[in-house]
């Protein structure tokens, strides 16, 4: 499964990276931070435990028709939990994965706008992410240490992305500021079984 997303990923990067000669096509690069939990799926509300961390990637977007149009992307992203316990750790620690994402996203480009060349977007869609690794960090302790894995696959992770956003003009170039929640679906190693992760992330982009 790790190498069926790996491959996807080279795919994705090749048409990120190809798709600029086409004039109707934009290229993008978005970079800011991560807010993280673990717990069960679903679970909106009742968040603790948070984790921080840098979020990155670039990205096509593609119009379809009219106000719409369709976003791929590849992203660097980091979830874990900041303090927890567990039967295997005798003390609390933090815990973090580190993802390969491929997010394939549904945009719709709004006519919200507080400026004539400042506009609202919406976006939705499903992703996959290969798990690069994860790491843990007793309480009291400075660095981390990868978890083994021995026999056991690194566990990717699926899910869904729903988000907002808005471009601007700053000078002679399009920024993008993006607010998106995602929603993992998928079974975490070494975590309890209903324990998914969860992000909301803040990027700045800039589209050329």
């Amino acid at each position: 499964m790790k190498t069926k997303i790996v491959t996807l990923a080279i795919f994705v990067m090749a048409t990120i990276l190809t798709a600029p000669v086409h004039a109707q096509i934009s290229f993008g690069t978005r970079h800011g931070v991560t807010i993280s939990t673990l717990a069960k799926t679903g679970d909106l509300y009742d968040n603790e435990e948070m984790h921080f961390a840098y979020t990155g990637g670039i990205f096509v977007t593609a119009p379809v028709k009219g106000v719409f149009a369709i976003q791929p992307e590849l992203n660097y992203i980091c979830k874990g939990r900041s303090n927890e316990s567990s039967e295997f750790i005798e003390s609390n620690y933090q815990s973090r994965y580190h993802y390969l994402q491929i997010p394939v996203l549904a945009r719709f480009n709004t006519h919200l706008s507080m400026t004539e060349k400042t506009k609202v977007y919406f976006n939705a869609g499903p992703y996959a992410s290969a798990l690069l690794k994860s790491q843990n960090k007793p309480e009291n302790v400075s660095d981390w240490k990868d978890d083994k894995y021995n026999d056991v696959d690194k566990d990717p992770d699926f899910g869904l992305v729903l988000g907002m956003g808005v471009t601007f003009p700053v000078n002679k170039l399009t920024l993008q500021a993006d607010l998106r929640y995602d929603m993992g679906l998928s079974k975490l190693n070494y975590q309890p079984d209903d324990y998914r992760t969860k992000a909301l992330g803040i990027t700045i982009g800039i589209i050329f």
